[in-house]
């Protein structure tokens, strides 16, 4: 486990690698977007792109995945406003959606743009989810699977050819130079980056989880979205993203903020739903870091923080075990918090974790690599609370 030199990412996190410098792809991404894209170039590929898609009989022009967070609100305000598109929005449901959450997507819909809030099954997704939990330690997987396959099978079932998400992770967290370089979502980059282990919804079909259970969650094919000529683009591959130019423009038109962060350093960030607070908690098991890292990176990369500003901000801010998010989905997935606790311990990465041997540590979980790269052993989460 080595750290970037110029971020505080560690190369245990999916998508992150250094190169000879001991420099990460998502710095290089950042750099890639400061000093050698075409930004002009690309947003006329865009305008020309929009040209081409545009219906000419009133029917809609794209469909754009949304939750209602910053992204989502900026996006379908962009589409809207500033290129004149007709976009139909489209939301995944997510499981215990938080009142913010709900009055973002609101205010998102008031924006003048249709709406489709899909719900799938809760029995049929708590039997999935818990599965997910238990095989690799991530609730985001189910979410993430429905939010691909269900925004594409509408894009073919309504002939709408176009569909735009939003930033590119591989660009923004870590991808190397080919994914960076990708402007469109396909069936490989879902299985790199899309959040699902690198699997498709029938890798996940047993008994106890038919493949018809599964049917909301399953891509159309890559030969149905070539027949239906279905364009599936990332608008941060056209037009330079930064998270908080994204919160300020979103919170201009409405958007609001959360009065303190929710998890991490942003405000902004996460506030739709419960879960995905569960999703980032089980990086610090699996990777060895937390949201926390991700926006202090972010922040470095974009020149508002220094490398050491970051680490002190890890060093002097410890983050709180999410018990009421814990809690939800404890009864979500009728577990006790028990349970919780030792499908959370199942997934510590033993690659990167050691117990300590001696001293006031002694007995507890930690990371070498962190206290060696750092020189501080973090309170972070209290790791072996439970």
């Amino acid at each position: 486990m080595k750290y970037c030199k110029n971020c505080v990412l560690p190369d245990s996190r999916p998508g992150v690698e250094l190169n000879a410098d001991g420099v990460c792809s998502a710095c290089i991404g950042a750099q890639e977007k400061r000093q050698s894209i075409d930004w002009e170039g690309r947003q006329r590929a865009l305008v020309e792109l929009f040209m081409e898609n545009k219906a000419d009989n009133g029917q809609y022009d794209c469909i754009v995945p949304v939750s209602g967070g910053k992204d989502s609100t900026w996006q379908a305000y962009t589409l809207k406003n500033k290129y004149g598109l007709k976009p139909l929005a489209l939301t995944y449901k997510c499981k215990y959606r938080t009142p913010l959450g709900q009055k973002n997507l609101d205010n998102l819909i008031n924006i003048g743009v249709d709406h489709i809030d899909f719900t799938v099954s809760p029995a049929v997704e708590r039997k999935f989810m818990l599965k997910s939990l238990e095989k690799n330690g991530s609730v985001s997987l189910v979410e993430h699977m429905a939010m691909w396959a269900i925004t594409l099978k509408m894009a073919v079932k309504l002939g709408i050819k176009l569909v735009v998400w939003g930033e590119n992770p591989g660009l923004e967290y870590g991808g190397n130079e080919k994914d960076r370089g990708n402007p469109y979502l396909n069936h490989d980059w879902i299985r790199k980056y899309g959040v699902t282990n690198g699997t498709f919804a029938a890798d996940w079909a047993d008994a106890e989880l038919t493949l018809d259970e599964l049917y909301s969650f399953t891509l159309p094919t890559e030969a149905e979205l070539s027949e239906a000529r279905i364009k599936s683009i990332f608008l941060g591959w056209y037009l330079r993203w930064d998270p908080l130019e994204v919160a300020e423009f979103s919170r201009s038109i409405g958007f609001q903020w959360a009065d303190k962060p929710v998890f991490g350093l942003y405000p902004y960030a996460d506030l739709d739903c419960d879960f995905i607070v569960i999703h980032h908690f089980f990086k610090w098991y699996k990777f060895g870091i937390t949201r926390l890292w991700d926006n202090l990176a972010i922040e470095i990369r974009n020149g508002r923080l220094t490398r050491e500003e970051a680490v002190n901000y890890i060093k002097n801010n410890p983050e709180p075990i999410p018990e009421l998010q814990i809690k939800n989905l404890c009864a979500f997935l009728n577990i006790t918090e028990e349970r919780f606790w030792q499908i959370a311990e199942s997934h510590r990465n033993l690659d990167i974790w050691q117990r300590g041997s001696g001293g006031p540590q002694k007995g507890q979980w930690y990371l070498p690599a962190l206290v060696e790269e750092f020189g501080f052993w973090p309170d972070t989460y209290a790791a072996d609370v439970k």
